[in-house]
């Protein structure tokens, strides 16, 4: 019973669209890729800074508040 509820609800969780992914979809469908990075806050424009030195094309959509994992 564990085993199969387990497989059951992976297998939803991992069909179920992911709400950060929306605004996205349509430059996904098209062929943009999406990259989500989880970095440390002090780091972002660090990070921010080296996209852009290597990919001066791509589109820096900003920061998201923290979310705790489980709230």
């Amino acid at each position: 019973g564990t085993g199969c509820g387990a497989l059951i609800s992976t297998m939803i969780g991992v069909s179920a669209p992911h709400s950060r992914h929306k605004p996205f979809e349509d430059a996904i469908q098209y062929g943009e890729l999406l990259l989500l990075v989880d970095v440390p806050k002090a780091r972002v424009e660090e990070i921010e800074a080296l996209v852009n030195t290597h990919h001066s094309d791509a589109d820096i959509e900003g920061t998201e508040p923290t979310i705790p994992a489980f709230p």
